[in-house]
């Protein structure tokens, strides 16, 4: 379950592929409350992606799981130009870690535009049918 609620595309197009079937339900209609209420759907997704790190890690994922410390292992120094250079290699678990951070960051923009999204459409979405 962590998986489905974690992931961009999934949850993306998931409720995009609601959002228009809504519109097919309520095309030629008066009213077009299935089409608002999809904005909740959108909405709701978008919150789950903005918090993706407490969906993946739980409790430690409050506040972001965004990595401060990481452990590396030193391969190669390099002090033949004015300034030293180290070349690093990062283990498998932190290489995931850090993968996993950058996606969480992904996950909030595209969840903050998709709540954005869902409230006015929740909010407004009636009235579209009044428009066309």
């Amino acid at each position: 379950m962590k998986g489905l609620l974690s992931s961009i595309p999934l949850l993306l197009v998931g409720t995009l592929a609601a959002t228009a079937y809504s519109v097919y339900l309520d095309w030629g209609t008066a009213s077009w409350v299935w089409f608002q209420r999809s904005g909740s759907l959108l909405a709701l997704a978008g919150a789950v992606l903005g918090f993706r790190s407490i969906v993946r890690l739980g409790v430690n994922g409050v506040g972001g799981a965004s990595p401060t410390v990481v452990k590396a292992t030193l391969v190669s120094i390099d002090d033949s130009g004015p300034r030293q250079m180290a070349k690093v290699s990062y283990d498998e678990e932190t290489r995931l870690m850090l993968h996993q951070a950058a996606i969480d960051r992904i996950a909030g923009y595209v969840g903050a535009y998709m709540m954005v999204a869902g409230t006015i459409i929740w909010g407004y979405g009636d009235l579209l049918g009044a428009i066309l």
